[in-house]
């Protein structure tokens, strides 16, 4: 059976290595210096406080980074947002002096005879591959219905396909299924205008079914025929780019450039038929 120590003698021993070392440390303080014990005990610890610190100090790097990320987050948000805005104003900056100066001309212009003339701002275009459309801001309210022209004071825009009490969709003079009957003012040469529906074309309207040898060259102003009942005689659809001649058919076309500016219309005018209107161009 092992001998087991007194519990005074341990109190005792305890005692006396706490006075050595109070003693210990006060002779030291007094010259200015660190204990032995103590110098013992800092370079023990010294590698678990460096750790410690270390962490501490990575952990308020780490706090502070995403603090200041979410500021930044904040910010880029609050100026993404200041800066659609600009754009957003800038825009309708550039846009009200075309405006103002396309209603300017619609002032000017003639009425057309028969009918009367509604005006009417572009709400929206859609060009795609499979239309070419706009929507304006007025409806059946105003009198409109489908098959009614429309035109701006450079020419004819299109025709109303579809309308409900305050807006309508207008088919583009270029879209592929849109159809004028035309002429050439000089020489009062006649066809058809019809839009092409591709960009990617020379032209984006085509006169065709044109006499063979009929009198046309390029930079001929072609105006519609105003044969049928809707589209007036004399507006204007746009001028030859270019002449094609096939003898093979005996057949005859012109390329026609546009003269409106069709992605860039904001103001026009709608000729709403009064009484019957007729199916023809």
């Amino acid at each position: 059976m092992p001998h087991r120590v007194p519990p005074l003698f341990i109190f005792i021993f305890l005692v006396v290595v706490c006075v050595t070392l109070v003693v210990w440390h006060n002779m030291a303080r007094e010259r200015g210096a660190i204990s032995p014990p103590e110098s013992v005990a800092f370079l023990t610890l010294r590698p678990a406080q460096r750790v410690l610190v270390g962490v501490r100090d990575w952990c308020v790097d780490v706090g502070q980074t995403m603090i200041g990320r979410g500021g930044s987050i904040r910010e880029n948000q609050r100026l993404k947002r200041q800066l659609a805005a600009l754009e957003g104003q800038n825009r309708r900056l550039v846009r009200y002096p075309r405006e103002n100066q396309e209603l300017r001309a619609l002032l000017k212009m003639p009425r057309q005879r028969g009918g009367k003339t509604v005006a009417a701002q572009v709400l929206a275009l859609d060009a795609t591959d499979y239309n070419r459309t706009i929507t304006l801001n007025v409806g059946s309210r105003q009198g409109v219905r489908a098959k009614d022209v429309v035109y701006n004071a450079q020419g004819v825009v299109g025709q109303v396909i579809a309308c409900d009490r305050f807006t309508c969709r207008v088919l583009l003079l270029t879209d592929g299924q849109a159809r004028v009957g035309a002429m050439v003012s000089r020489t009062l040469a006649k066809g058809v205008v019809q839009g092409t529906g591709e960009n990617e074309k020379d032209s984006e309207c085509k006169m065709v079914y044109l006499n063979y040898g009929a009198d046309v060259r390029e930079g001929d102003l072609v105006v519609t025929s105003g044969e049928g009942s809707l589209f007036p005689r004399g507006l204007v659809i746009g001028r030859v780019l270019k002449v094609e001649k096939d003898k093979t058919y005996s057949r005859m076309s012109a390329d026609i450039d546009p003269a409106v500016s069709f992605d860039r219309i904001a103001a026009v005018y709608v000729r709403v038929q009064v009484g019957t209107v007729g199916s023809g161009q």
